[in-house]
């Protein structure tokens, strides 16, 4: 039994804050989990702030950092993101960390993807990188790092890929309830069912898996279900059911949507690189990229002993590795480490507006201006700015007109079932 509080913001990804919540309360921690904003994907946190409230009104944040102060000891942000520091229009990034610490508070960072991962180191490693076409701005990704490294007791991160961006974290595995997860399985199917369910498309190359797995789909090797936009309960009816899971082929590692599968007794197929391989040795994963992911699928499709086999494995895998009572532990033994001392190198706060973001934004200039081009025998000018530009630059102004279209919008439905109650009767 520990005294610690334990507090995971300010969002629930991917439903891991609430996961490690309920580890810690089973071991008698007290552990809650805050969202600033609705959460996504039906996830339900202990606390819901409001964000438009954050950013227009002072004493509404106020309220939230002196309500956290007061009733937690430890503070396990996510994605490159505290307390309050979205929020905060005046102060830079990720200032709350030193007034945590100076207040006795335990601080952890945990990096999560997109957060950390540097285009030019990506694309070296990964043919098919999904960031083959984005704007990263790896000036700010390293001056966030940074800030972290300094301010925080310990970083972690969620995929062993990612210790290429911070190498000096620790790992912390997927978290799942594995037994909740579990499902009976029958005889290996004649046809087995194929999924894929990407949280983003562009993200994971679902290109390249619907390329690969349409025509064996025709063929009747496999059924194929590309999918997308399930709650949670939807998720798990359709792992489930399904004898194999595609996971991404772009980032050169597996992600939840493959510890998910393998809890199921699905098999999981993604392309995880070579050093993420050696990082967690056994991992079942079956290893599959764009160019090869056909023949891989049929030759499981062709091979019933060998589908049974990498099921079995999977789930045993799961439940050593992944399971949210073994993570949960791991998470507390960091919590109870003694205070790391703050050592900073240098007086000034690393600038996170970094030369990307400049790039990015002169050639979105350059783009607007080469749009406008010439009207007739005159220069085209940049437009006047809008109502809604002037309304977004004044937070209180912008906030009361959200509430005005809230209830606009809830009144337009009211007026709906009114209509549809006086067609019935």
């Amino acid at each position: 039994m520990t005294s610690l509080r334990v507090l995971y913001a300010p969002r629930d990804i991917a439903g891991q804050p609430s996961t490690w919540a309920r580890g810690m309360r089973a071991l008698g921690v007290h552990a809650e989990v805050w969202s600033f904003g609705e959460p996504a994907f039906g996830i339900v946190p202990d606390r819901v702030w409001d964000a438009d409230r954050l950013l227009a009104e002072p004493e509404y944040r106020w309220q939230v950092l002196d309500h956290a102060v007061r009733n937690f000891d430890v503070f396990h942000f996510q994605y490159g993101r505290s307390l309050l520091n979205a929020h905060e229009p005046l102060l830079p990034a990720l200032w709350d960390l030193p007034l945590l610490r100076s207040l006795g508070k335990k601080v952890f960072m945990h990096w999560h993807g997109s957060d950390v991962r540097l285009r030019s180191v990506h694309m070296e490693r990964e043919p098919d990188s999904y960031l083959k076409d984005a704007v990263v701005d790896e000036v700010r990704i390293h001056a966030m790092v940074e800030i972290a490294r300094r301010h925080s007791d310990r970083m972690f991160v969620s995929t062993p890929g990612l210790l290429d961006y911070v190498p000096d974290a620790e790992l912390v595995p997927l978290a799942i309830d594995a037994e909740a997860w579990r499902t009976e399985r029958g005889p290996e199917p004649r046809v087995p069912v194929v999924v894929h369910l990407p949280s983003k498309r562009a993200t994971k190359g679902s290109h390249l898996v619907d390329a690969a797995l349409a025509p064996l789909h025709e063929e009747g090797v496999v059924e194929y279900r590309p999918l997308s936009g399930l709650s949670h309960s939807q998720v798990k009816a359709e792992f489930a059911r399904a004898d194999m899971i595609v996971d991404s082929l772009t980032i050169g590692d597996h992600g939840m949507v493959s510890v998910e599968g393998m809890a199921c007794g699905a098999i999981a197929i993604a392309h995880v690189h070579e050093r993420n391989r050696a990082r967690v040795p056994g991992c079942p994963v079956v290893e599959a990229v764009g160019a090869d992911l056909g023949d891989v699928v049929r030759r499981l499709a062709g091979d019933p002993d060998e589908r049974a086999r990498l099921r079995a494995e999977s789930v045993a895998w799961v439940h050593k590795r992944h399971d949210l009572g073994t993570v949960a532990r791991q998470l507390l033994d960091a919590y109870r480490e003694p205070p790391v001392k703050v050592v900073a190198d240098r007086p000034d706060w690393p600038v996170v507006e970094g030369r990307g973001r400049i790039t990015a934004l002169e050639a979105e200039l350059s783009r607007l201006r080469q749009a406008l081009g010439r009207q007739g025998d005159r220069a085209a000018t940049v437009p006047p700015r809008s109502v809604r530009d002037r309304i977004e630059d004044n937070p209180r102004v912008h906030l009361l007109v959200r509430r005005l279209d809230g209830a606009r919008k809830r009144a337009r439905v009211k007026l709906v079932k009114m209509g549809a109650l006086r067609k019935r009767s």
